[in-house]
């Protein structure tokens, strides 16, 4: 027992030493400087966090693609309050994905992780929800 007990705490340190960052645990967080800006644009509309994130619409082909100047987008991950998902290498979503939906209806933020960024607590105002609109109609 003692043997197998050793073994499972030699391997679980290493896995224990990355942060999981929560929803709950993001509402400690302060939320980023910034305000939110909605842009109509020739294929869509764009809503921009200041500098620190964008969801521009591409219309033509009914995909959001999620962008944070700085962070690979592969690496991205978004929490809100009902789901947390890593995106896709391009970081482009259907515009009816969920995760958008969700993005757009979190309670008052959500968080956006990855790369060697810290984590970027974005509140979930309206504009956002434009862009998305914007792809779907």
């Amino acid at each position: 027992m003692i043997r197998i007990a050793v073994a499972f705490m030699a391997v679980a340190a290493p896995a224990s030493a990355q942060t999981v960052i929560t929803f709950e645990s993001g509402k400690s967080l302060p939320l980023a400087g910034g305000q939110w800006t909605y842009v109509a644009t020739a294929s869509g509309g764009e809503a921009r966090f200041g500098s620190h994130l964008s969801l521009l619409c591409d219309k033509p082909t009914r995909t959001l693609t999620i962008t944070r100047p700085g962070a690979p987008v592969a690496a991205l991950t978004i929490v809100t309050d009902t789901q947390a998902r890593s995106l896709p290498p391009n970081g482009r979503l259907s515009a009816y994905d969920p995760l958008l939906d969700s993005m757009a209806f979190s309670r008052g933020r959500y968080l956006v992780s990855g790369g060697s960024a810290a984590v970027l607590v974005v509140p979930s105002w309206p504009e956002a929800a434009r862009a998305i609109e914007d792809c779907r109609n």
